[in-house]
Parts: structure tokens; C-alpha cells; sequence
């Protein structure tokens, strides 16, 4: 992914991974106003002609929606931060990320490779004849 970012070629993000980084710049920014440079840095990146943004369209959310019923909570466990509804709604989120990217032919970068790693598995068993979601590890910065 830096390999294709410093050779000019634009890097995809899923539409849904996009709301989860600006939700959490936003909701940090109205804790600690420090990160209003972080979200403004990120509005323009997400932007720009460096990102390209797959849109979560109709196969995408067909998978999503039969990974939900497969799995409606994370088999990990909830260790996110805060309130329930809230980790609940990043499983939702991760979900969606891992049936956008999938359904549009690319893998997921992630910190999170426990739930991703599950969901790919979840893929596979619903999908057995397709394609598998790769999970790899987020690039270090």
C-alpha cells in the first residue's frame, strides 16, 4: 500500500472505513480540540486524488447483511472502548468494510486482525467457491 502511495498510484479506502476515521477524529476534536488539524488533514485527504473510495453499493451490502445474520456480534469479543451500542455499531462497521472491500476485489489492511481475520473465515464459508478477503497487517507509519 506506501509501496503504491509513494509511486503517485492512489490508495482505496472503503466508504465505511471512511466514516469510521472521520467519526472518531470528529468525536476526539469535541474532547480535545487538538485534533481538529488531524480531521481537517484527513477531510482533505480523503479528498483529494490520493484516495480512491469505494463506495458501499448493493453486493457489498448484500454480504454484509448475510455476515450480520451469520455473526450479529464479534466472535473476539467486545473489547472496544465505550458503551455497548457503540462497540456494537464498530462490529457493524467492520463488517461493512470487510464486504465493501471484498466485493470490490481488495484486501483489508488492519490493526484489527482478530475480527477481520474472523470475518474473512466468515466469507469463505459463505462464499466457498469465490475469492477469499486477504487481511493483512496496517502499514507502520
Amino acid at each position: 500500500m506506501l509501496e503504491r502511495a509513494a509511486a503517485g498510484e492512489p490508495v482505496a479506502l472503503t466508504a465505511p472505513g471512511v466514516l469510521e476515521i472521520v467519526h472518531g477524529l470528529a468525536r476526539a476534536t469535541r474532547s480535545c480540540g487538538s485534533w481538529e488539524a488531524a480531521l481537517a488533514w484527513f477531510t482533505r485527504l480523503a479528498t483529494s486524488d490520493l484516495i480512491v473510495t469505494l463506495p458501499f453499493e448493493a453486493a457489498g451490502a448484500v454480504v454484509a447483511g448475510r455476515l450480520r445474520a451469520a455473526q450479529p456480534t464479534p466472535p473476539t469479543g467486545l473489547r472496544r472502548a465505550g458503551p455497548k451500542p457503540e462497540q456494537r455499531a464498530g462490529w457493524v462497521l467492520d463488517l461493512q468494510i470487510a464486504a465493501c472491500a471484498w466485493s470490490h476485489g481488495y484486501a483489508v489492511a488492519t490493526d484489527n486482525r482478530r475480527d477481520f481475520d474472523a470475518i474473512a473465515r466468515l466469507i469463505a464459508a459463505l462464499y466457498p467457491t469465490v475469492p477469499r478477503l486477504e487481511v493483512t497487517d496496517a502499514p507502520a507509519f
